[in-house]
């Protein structure tokens, strides 16, 4: 598992959630994490993660999935055969995490 270091952020602020928005992430193993915090990123809770492929979509990299622990996300891609991916070539996914 790796860490994403400086993702670029983009917040929006809504009546009652915020949005946060990452996008083109670079991606390196089959499983990744981006730690958000209340001071960097405005918020303090994760109610939902959504998460696309941005770029290198191939064989070895077919479909990615968010999950979420406190204010930790984990990226996770898998290959065409649903087994953990291998290569990540110019992979790059963007993330839209809502918040409180």
């Amino acid at each position: 598992m790796a860490a994403i270091t400086n993702p670029g952020t983009n917040a929006t602020k809504l009546e009652s959630y915020s949005l946060v928005s990452f996008y083109d992430l670079a991606v390196a193993s089959a499983s990744e994490t981006l730690t958000l915090t209340a001071k960097e990123n405005g918020i303090s809770e994760i109610q939902n993660v959504i998460v696309s492929i941005n770029g290198g979509q191939d064989a070895a990299f077919t479909a990615v999935a968010a999950s979420f622990s406190g204010l930790v996300v984990t990226i996770t891609s898998v290959e065409q055969d649903g087994t953990a991916s291998t290569a990540w070539t110019d992979t790059t996914v963007n993330v839209l995490v809502i918040g409180k």
